[in-house]
């Protein structure tokens, strides 16, 4: 039929208005995308707190037999309390430590302890640091006057990083209400997302959905949670201890766990200065208490990240550190969902070739 002039002729046809039709259906999904894009974080995180938070909402619905909008609103007020109170705490804190060391500067008083005398040993900087060290305890009105060039560069950085965390902090307030909304409808976009994997990938496609949902919870278990959780004990030993500016190293400590560098980087320095500057009996019990919480994560974080998972560890943790390289804290729940899903992939196709082989 190709053969003959009509048949050429359909088929000409046939093949400009399937090349129209994807011209349109393309140019479609562009403009959609492009006028998404400007809100794709705010609703990519909605999505995952959404599945995050999934299993306590069923439960609410389950147990109290809560209709799916009090279930949802009652989340969602409960992960906005959870996300604002700390931000209180810790603005509160570093206002109220700013404020005392500026009361201490404008007084005389002394700010910083002396310097050891140990520290005129160390190697190649420990001359320098200790002379340093010395002036700004000694006198830190003329000190601070002598370097007010670089004091007001260091306040502008910090200020810009406090304008950073406002904005994430807003943007997770939203995702938390829209996720919230998530929730409500759960019902019907579940059979709808559902249905288009299905419709992509058969029975694949639906295995997939229930990987990376449950990627998501374990990662935000394993990652947020335990990070949360380490950051908390922390923080609470460091202002039981008196650690000046608590408010603050606790919130470094929580992004560092975030990141999967740890808070050692914070904390090993705490420590040490707190031997310098508390008393013995004190530092001793803060290095007690301080030094197991530092290895907190590494015992919780494998055991929640791969509970009930098929993926190895090993795929799940090298999705979290190179989607947090790759794309920052959203990265960190793309990055095991993709490879979790590659691995299945590579699985399946790797188990079915010797099959496909003794066919032929």
């Amino acid at each position: 039929m190709i053969d003959t002039e009509k048949g050429r002729l359909e088929l000409s046809r046939f093949t400009i208005d399937m090349a129209v039709r994807l011209a349109l259906i393309a140019g479609v999904v562009y403009v959609s995308l492009l006028l998404l894009r400007p809100v794709a974080p705010l609703l990519l995180w909605s999505v995952i707190l959404a599945v995050a938070v999934f299993p306590l909402y069923a439960l609410l619905r389950r147990r109290a037999g809560m209709r799916p909008w009090l279930a949802a609103t009652l989340l969602s007020i409960l992960l906005l309390v959870l996300l604002v109170t700390p931000v209180i705490l810790l603005s509160t804190s570093a206002i109220e430590t700013l404020e005392a060391y500026g009361h201490m500067v404008l007084e005389g008083n002394r700010v910083l302890p002396a310097p050891p005398v140990s520290v005129r040993s160390w190697p190649l900087v420990g001359e320098r640091l200790h002379d340093f060290w010395l002036a700004a305890a000694n006198d830190s009105r003329s000190f601070l006057t002598a370097h007010v060039t670089q004091i007001t560069s260091f306040g502008r950085f910090v200020g810009s990083i406090a304008a950073g965390v406002a904005f994430e902090v807003l943007q997770f307030a939203a995702a938390i209400i829209i996720a919230g909304v998530l929730l409500a409808y759960s019902d019907r976009l579940s059979v709808t997302v559902t249905g288009l994997a299905g419709r992509i990938a058969d029975a694949r496609g639906r295995h997939f959905v229930e990987i990376a949902g449950s990627t998501i919870r374990n990662v935000s278990q394993g990652v947020i949670g335990v990070a949360l959780l380490q950051a908390a004990l922390l923080g609470l030993g460091m202002l039981v201890a008196g650690v000046p500016f608590a408010g603050a190293l606790t919130f470094v400590c929580l992004v560092l766990a975030i990141v999967q560098v740890g808070p050692n980087i914070v904390m090993v320095p705490v420590i040490i200065w707190a031997w310098f500057t508390m008393p013995l009996l004190t530092a001793a019990i803060f290095t007690v208490y301080t030094a197991p919480l530092l290895l907190l994560d590494n015992v919780l974080r494998p055991i929640l990240m791969a509970r009930g998972l098929q993926t190895p560890m090993p795929v799940i943790l090298a999705g979290v550190i190179c989607g947090t390289l790759a794309g920052g804290l959203i990265g960190l729940f793309v990055g095991p969902v993709v490879l979790a899903v590659f691995y299945d992939l590579l699985t399946t196709w790797m188990a079915a070739g010797p099959h496909e082989e003794k066919k032929a």
